[in-house]
């Protein structure tokens, strides 16, 4: 194995981990989620029409960061994709 394989494997089990840390992360948050729902009890307390909007704001961010850290991650991935098959194509041409 080259240098060159050696080191697109590594990048690859990278950028593996790091989905595996997000996707574990996520399932995490859903399962506390999960369980704070199963176990909430009534407050009969008064809620103000802001608190709504309030978790409607940080729900929206959350999807917007998330979406801005994939694209990023996604690009970053295909540059290297793009790198390694201009690389590997220009050797075969000479």
């Amino acid at each position: 194995m080259n240098r060159r394989n050696c080191d697109r494997s590594r990048a690859e089990i990278g950028s593996l981990r790091t989905i595996y840390a997000v996707l574990s992360f996520s399932l995490l948050v859903f399962q506390i989620a999960a369980v704070l729902g199963a176990i909430a009890q009534p407050a009969y307390a008064y809620v103000d029409p802001g608190s709504g909007l309030l978790a409607v704001q940080i729900l929206s961010t959350s999807l917007a960061g998330m979406i801005f850290l994939v694209r990023r991650r996604l690009r970053q991935f295909l540059g290297r994709i793009a790198r390694f098959s201009g690389s590997h194509n220009e050797k075969a041409a000479k």
